[in-house]
């Protein structure tokens, strides 16, 4: 996972200052992925060169100030990942962030499991929720898994070679 740190827009902030009056949590759905590499600004209002926006798949408070986000790239679009943007149910761009450097490839072949770690420390606990679709792509729950279908593989393995000793001793016996 990648910890981000990303630009908070002057929208997005707006929309967590009207939270805090109406005491509604503002609600980011979706990440965009674009693949323009720049310094990203508070007056943005779109990524510079999006080109898909995924509906968050998962997400949840790791703190006051951290927020754990997770969505699959899963079409058969082809390109460098440069830019994020995180984007509130209304469709305001909340938070961008961007690197000259590529942060992943996007293939068509491949999915791209997403998962960040958005670090909020500017904004006020609890002003930001996320709304996910309800898939758990857990990258911890998907090791852990893993993790449980390897000892059983390895559990497997082990029975088998002992019965190919008991067997071989059975012949030489």
């Amino acid at each position: 996972m990648t910890a981000l740190i990303p630009v908070i827009t002057t929208k997005g902030l707006a929309a967590v200052w009207n939270t805090e009056n109406t005491g509604v949590a503002a609600k980011v759905t979706h990440i965009a992925l674009g693949t323009s590499g720049y310094i990203p600004s508070k007056g943005q209002i779109s990524l510079q060169a999006e080109k898909k926006r995924y509906a968050i798949a998962d997400g949840q408070r790791v703190s006051d100030t951290q927020i754990h986000v997770t969505a699959l790239a899963d079409d058969d679009s082809e390109f460098w990942v440069k830019e994020v943007g995180f984007y509130l149910e209304d469709g305001t761009l909340f938070a961008v962030w961007s690197s000259t450097g590529a942060l992943a490839y996007k293939s068509a072949l491949v999915p791209l499991l997403l998962a960040f770690d958005l670090v909020l420390d500017a904004l006020p606990a609890g002003s930001v929720t996320v709304v996910g679709t309800g898939a758990n792509l857990s990258l911890a729950v998907w090791g852990e898994q893993f993790a449980a279908q390897s000892a059983a593989i390895v559990d497997n393995m082990a029975r088998h070679v002992d019965v190919l000793f008991r067997l071989m001793a059975l012949e030489k016996g």
